[in-house]
């Protein structure tokens, strides 16, 4: 490369550029991996990411001779190898959202399907869980909604119906469908690509007794919650 050209162009705008994408690529990539495995597993491969960089520093350090050639083959390794670890794990998906509080789905905080159980005809869903989702539905046409409040698509997905989807919503979004129900036992899930296997799965009863908690469906109920708050202002 001609000296002007490097100095004028390569050295204030391409290099900078480069090592700016580089450090995005490894920052993402690296945070991908580490969201998807565990805690302990984190760690660890935190500690060896600092390792490398350690090492990688030592040899250009303790070894002055070695050519532009050979450092750029083994950060191209590195970078490689990082980059379809991340994809692996952005396909893999997120590791349950209670491994970062503590909080277990029994619990009912940020766990599965079945943490939030109510006998409302709503999956409310938030970043690989069900933060609540119905236990018990009527036999008959029921009028079902999912309420996605995290980031990432979700859906709802019935096992026994010949894994039927039966609602779907992006992030921030509602669906609401009205679907038949027989008397049993019904497995639900989400069947975006590693959500079931984060715990994005649960069970309900549906049955001739059942009753819908709260009136029957959410526009019911958010009705009858806006008529009792007319009520109180009224009666002030």
């Amino acid at each position: 490369m001609r000296d002007d050209v490097r100095e004028r162009f390569f050295t204030p705008f391409v290099l900078p550029l480069t090592i700016i994408g580089i450090m995005l690529v490894v920052g993402i990539s690296l945070s991908r991996v580490l969201l998807a495995v565990s805690e302990y597993g984190a760690a660890f491969i935190a500690l060896l990411a600092a390792g490398y960089i350690l090492a990688m520093a030592f040899v250009i350090e303790a070894r002055t001779r070695i050519t532009a050639r050979a450092l750029g083959i083994a950060l191209a390794i590195g970078l490689i190898g990082l980059m379809g670890a991340g994809a692996v794990a952005a396909a893999a998906g997120m590791r349950p959202l209670e491994e970062y509080g503590g909080e277990t789905a029994e619990g009912g905080e940020g766990g599965g399907g079945e943490g939030g159980a109510t006998n409302e005809p709503v999956w409310v869903a938030v970043d690989i869980a069900y933060e609540s989702a119905p236990e018990e539905l009527p036999t008959g046409d029921v009028d079902v909604t999912l309420v996605n409040d995290g980031q990432i698509e979700h859906n709802v997905v019935i096992e026994e119906r010949g894994d039927e989807l039966i609602l779907e919503a992006a992030g921030g979004e509602t669906d609401e469908a009205t679907v038949s129900f027989e008397a049993g036992e019904y497995t639900y899930y989400c069947s975006i690509t590693g959500h079931r296997e984060a715990g994005m799965e649960g069970t309900m009863t549906v049955s001739e007794d059942a009753e819908l908690g709260g009136g029957g469906s959410s526009e019911a109920g958010a009705a009858e919650s806006s008529e009792a708050a007319s009520d109180g202002v009224s009666e002030g």
